[in-house]
């Protein structure tokens, strides 16, 4: 099944905040924590209307306050050293209907018209603020001071903007007062296995406001006014990119193609006008295709961004001349771009890549070429950068999919070594798998062959069936399990195959998708020998103590719950999936890290596995989220994983201060596992 490996080309100009002076050494779980972060999970990278000038939020985190400290920062487009200009407190978790995920909710700064003026929203001791900061060195002034967060925001004019916030403060901790002292009434969200306390429930009506930017006055938003939160620019066609030129007027934007508009999930075209009202040009060639994720124009060439290669795991930029209707790549590369935006003749991004955290560079739309313009973190280039490799492979399904393979420190030939597998995407920068909880190099840096896996996709199959279509026949089929279980053991078989790795000793971790695969992959493989999962298993109970706007979501989708009768086929999905059903398994050793929010659902398999003498054991974070948010419970998660997989893995023995009977328990595990 293995295609192919190719070799990743090991790092430019990387950073952070050591010495460059210091000894050349793997870096810890800690230097990856300390590395500052730039924009946020879409991008956050935002270029003045004049060109000129770019902003964007650093984040740098506490370990030791177990909290973030977010600055804003400025600097030339063409170059040159950032300037703070204001600091935007703290995190601000994104919410969904059902609360907090634990991910940094997405926040950029947003230019006034004429670039003279950024606005933006700040954390202040729990609020959620509007502010802005001025280029000439102005002190930030908070603009609108509401009872209740702000949500939402845009320009009308260089003086004024819309703003919408959400119920009232004081609204919201009365409501939960009442709730705890006279009880309540669980509501549609109200999700028991959470938490047993209630979402704060009041008025959900939101405010739309206009306020004076330098005066501060507010008044009522007229309708017309409110949409501006949520305009677009012109453009003559649905699209989900959309790109204009300085001057507002030409426009290109991505968009299914017109023939397949009928298509379950119709293909994506490039389109481009000269003119809100001008004729239409739609590229022919076969590049503007497939996952096309960005459009620029510049002048007569629209820019575009496009992931190809096996498992579409590269970036490549292309160039399209909508006059002569020719396309030409200009760039390709292991690499993710955020944010990217247009100044001049070049492109703006946000960049990083598997040795390399994020950074602002900028792209020559000619050749391709690229330059840094800044990089946080300049000590990381006094770090070990590891030997990395790429494994290219197709599922039972011909899926395609690929890993990235970082090899051990002092790697020599003919020694096979033991075998983390961490999931479940591995784009951009290889900081520890989706969540952060299993940090790669550090690992690679403690002896361990590093398989950082990017799960497969049903390529073929998602132009021929919606998503929900989709997601029932390879759930129902099980084909979803095997299309995963099979890529990965194809991997691992190449590892073996080569004499990298030792059969014997193999740990699998995971998170959200990655312990669904992590759950399969113990109960229906021998293949390995430790497992750290973040993330409850399925059971039955998930169905009973989730919300009733969640099971009816599921219900209106197809699915049914654990109690479908007869010959229903969710029944065998439940049976097949529901892990305690299968706990006699599992041999490898199990250490389960569950955030508060999931815990509950763990318990069921945790206990099962101790009634059965078999290893496991499990800790709980209090207040996290599905991601843990918090710096210091993030650490600790990492360290625990580590520890417990050298334990497995490398008979390496770690006492924890912070927990002085882990050792003797993790022994005792160990005794009793050996007299199954």
């Amino acid at each position: 099944m293995v295609s192919r490996l190719t070799c990743a080309a090991a790092l430019a100009g990387i950073t952070l905040l050591f010495s460059s002076q210091a000894a050349a050494r793997p870096p810890s779980a800690e230097d990856l924590l300390a590395l500052i972060d730039l924009g946020d999970y879409r991008g956050g990278l935002t270029i003045s209307p004049d060109g000129q000038t770019l902003a964007v939020f650093a984040r740098e985190t506490r370990v030791r306050d177990n909290s973030y400290r977010y600055r804003l920062l400025v600097m030339p487009s063409a170059g040159g050293s950032p300037r703070q200009i204001a600091d935007a407190g703290d995190i601000i978790l994104r919410d969904t209907p059902y609360g907090p995920t634990g991910a940094a909710a997405d926040r950029a700064p947003v230019w006034s018209p004429h670039s003279r003026t950024l606005a933006y929203i700040a954390e202040r001791d729990g609020r959620t603020e509007l502010w802005r900061a001025s280029l000439d060195g102005a002190t930030a002034q908070m603009l609108v001071e509401r009872p209740g967060d702000v949500l939402r925001f845009a320009w009308l004019d260089e003086g004024h903007l819309v703003v919408e916030t959400a119920a009232p403060r004081a609204a919201l901790s009365a409501a939960s007062a009442r709730a705890e002292t006279y009880g309540f009434r669980p509501d549609d969200y109200f999700t028991p296995y959470a938490s047993l306390r209630p979402r704060a429930i009041a008025d959900p009506a939101r405010v739309h406001i206009v306020v004076n930017v330098v005066t501060r006055a507010e008044r009522a938003a007229s309708p017309h006014e409110s949409e501006r939160l949520n305009a677009r620019p012109h453009h003559p066609a649905p699209s989900n990119a959309i790109a204009q030129d300085r001057a507002g007027e030409a426009t290109a934007w991505i968009a299914p193609r017109i023939a397949d508009d009928r298509a379950s999930t119709p293909a994506l075209g490039l389109y481009y006008a000269a003119a809100p009202a001008g004729d239409v040009a739609m590229c022919d060639d076969a590049a503007c295709s497939g996952r096309m994720l960005g459009a620029w124009v510049f002048a007569d060439r629209i820019v575009f961004r496009r992931m190809e290669g096996h498992g579409q795991g590269l970036t490549a930029l292309y160039t399209w001349d909508w006059r002569a209707n020719t396309v030409r790549r200009i760039r390709r590369a292991d690499e993710e771009l955020f944010g990217c935006g247009r100044a001049a003749a070049r492109l703006i991004c946000l960049q990083e890549s598997p040795l390399q955290p994020r950074r602002i560079v900028s792209i020559d739309v000619d050749t391709g070429e690229l330059a840094e313009l800044y990089d946080p973190n300049p000590g990381w280039r006094a770090f070990e950068q590891p030997r990395i490799e790429t494994i290219e492979v197709n599922d039972a399904y011909g899926n395609a999919s690929f890993a990235h393979l970082v090899f051990p420190r002092n790697y020599r030939a003919g020694r096979r070594y033991p075998v983390v597998v961490v999931q479940y995407r591995s784009r951009g920068f290889l900081r520890g798998g989706v969540g952060g909880e299993y940090p790669i190099l550090p690992l690679a840096g403690r002896g361990y062959l590093v398989l950082s896996v990017d799960r497969p996709e049903w390529r073929g199959a998602e132009a021929a069936l919606s998503p929900v279509e989709l997601e029932q026949r390879t759930a129902l089929d099980n084909s979803e399990n095997l299309m995963k279980q099979s890529a990965l053991e194809a991997m691992l078989a190449e590892l073996d195959r080569r004499g990298l790795s030792d059969p014997r000793r193999i740990g699998i971790t995971g998170l959200s998708d990655g312990a669904e695969t992590l759950y399969w992959a113990i109960t229906n493989s021998d293949l390995f020998a430790a497992a750290v999962v973040s993330t409850q298993p399925t059971d039955t109970t998930a169905w009973t103590l989730g919300s009733r706007a969640f099971r009816q979501g599921l219900l209106d989708e197809g699915m049914r719950g654990p109690d479908a009768e007869g010959d229903d086929p969710w029944a065998a999905w439940w049976r097949r999936n529901t892990t305690i059903l299968h706990a006699e398994q599992i041999r490898a050793p199990l250490l389960m890290n569950l955030a508060e929010s999931e815990a509950i659902m763990g318990f069921p398999l945790a206990t099962r596995l101790d009634e059965l003498r078999h290893p496991v054991d499990l800790y709980v974070y209090p207040g996290a989220y599905h991601i843990k948010w918090r710096p210091a419970q993030l650490l600790a998660a990492q360290t625990r994983a580590m520890d417990w997989l050298d334990f497995w893995l490398r008979g390496v023995e770690r006492a924890d201060p912070d927990d002085p009977d882990r050792l003797e328990r993790w022994r005792s595990l160990r005794a009793r596992s050996r007299h199954r």
